[in-house]
């Protein structure tokens, strides 16, 4: 019995990669069947495709200004890692969240490729991409609970309290988090240095410790990539209103404000539910949220076009987001065999990978122009 169950989840584990994308695709056809009716209608409409053509130009730039950020921070710490290749790697992390579970898969591709470009330091290089993530969640946060001040309506419902209950949680934890990874005692805490005293993980520890101290040298760079990130999510917000707006959805759809204090909720549900770019998990938590709002605008609406109009919406934005995508997908035919060259040779045994890394196109020859300082 035990060794059947053993080889069922091998089976599982095995083919969990294409099983998440029928899942993600089941969920979908099933929202799309539901609100069947309502999709009709919304084919009749006339579309603003100038609203999406707004939405697509600040997704685009939203998407840049976060590949900026993290060459800020990697830059930050002495490494010769020029903005074109920031792009095309976050372009190419986008694309790649649909593929790894989660909103955040695209993560490990990036990781994987930039370690390789420098194994002597790739711990402190890899954490770069952490770094990136949190000063984007944290980003995140702040803007939905900065726009809550400005929606008291929307407070008054239990439910929304609890969402901006964990947005103003989550701002506070990660403000206090950079704090004190900023104050100059950290990098030499007991912590760090117990730490650093393990025969597995010492090294690692050490070199995140450094990689500390060489932040708190340059503080200007950590909040330059706050506001970078907090523009930035302005920008995908604001994306996803026009998205919206541009179905013209009468009262079916909240305003600009509770878009800002909503929809961040509603992404965070992406990231943590395992779905191939969190496809049906942030549809669903998008008709949600609209449906909140709807409640507290005295259900103008009636709850089956604002759920369906959170659903087109939502599917507009993805529409928007793929767009953007295969931008990622054309910088990744570009530089495919250098960028494959570096993916086999990371697979590789340390014996061999010694030898290749000579050998091996480095980030910085994936463009033919010269490095440019950011500063």
């Amino acid at each position: 019995m035990l060794r059947s169950l053993a080889i069922a989840a091998q089976h599982f584990k095995r083919h969990w990669g294409w099983l998440r994308w029928l899942l993600a695709l089941g969920i979908m056809g099933l929202l799309f069947f539901r609100y069947r009716d309502q999709f009709r209608e919304l084919i009749e409409r006339q579309i603003d495709y100038r609203y999406l053509f707004l939405a697509f130009l600040l997704c685009g730039g939203s998407i840049a200004l976060t590949c900026y950020r993290w060459h800020l921070l990697v830059w930050a710490l002495g490494f010769t890692f020029r903005f074109a290749n920031a792009i095309r790697l976050g372009f190419i992390g986008y694309l790649c969240n649909y593929i790894a579970p989660g909103a955040a898969g695209g993560d490990l591709v990036k990781a994987v490729m930039i370690a390789r470009e420098y194994p002597d330091r790739k711990t402190v290089v890899v954490a770069t991409i952490l770094l990136d993530r949190i000063l984007g969640l944290l980003a995140l946060f702040l803007v939905g609970s900065l726009a809550a001040t400005l929606q008291p309506k929307l407070l008054e419902l239990r439910e929304v309290q609890m969402i901006v209950t964990l947005l103003v949680a989550g701002s506070v934890a990660g403000l206090l988090g950079l704090f004190v990874m900023m104050q100059p005692w950290f990098p030499e805490s007991w912590l760090l240095k117990r730490l650093q005293r393990l025969p597995v993980v010492g090294t690692m520890v050490e070199q995140l410790a450094q990689g500390i101290q060489q932040y708190q040298q340059r503080p200007r760079y950590i909040l330059a990539a706050l506001a970078i990130s907090f523009v930035g999510h302005l920008g995908m917000l604001s994306s996803f209103y026009f998205c919206a707006q541009a179905l013209r959805p009468g009262d079916a759809a909240p305003g600009y404000w509770a878009h800002l204090m909503l929809v961040p909720g509603a992404e965070l549900a992406s990231v943590v539910i395992p779905l191939p770019g969190g496809v049906g998990a942030l549809e669903g938590a998008i008709m949600y949220v609209y449906r909140l709002a709807n409640l507290a605008g005295n259900g103008s609406a009636s709850a089956t076009e604002v759920e369906a109009m959170g659903l087109f919406a939502a599917s507009a934005y993805r529409l928007i987001s793929v767009m953007v995508a295969l931008l990622g997908a054309g910088y990744y035919l570009t530089a495919r065999r250098d960028i494959g060259q570096l993916l086999v040779q990371q697979a590789q045994p340390e014996a061999e990978a010694d030898d290749d890394q000579r050998a091996a196109p480095t980030l910085d020859r994936l463009d033919d122009a010269d490095h440019h300082d950011p500063s």
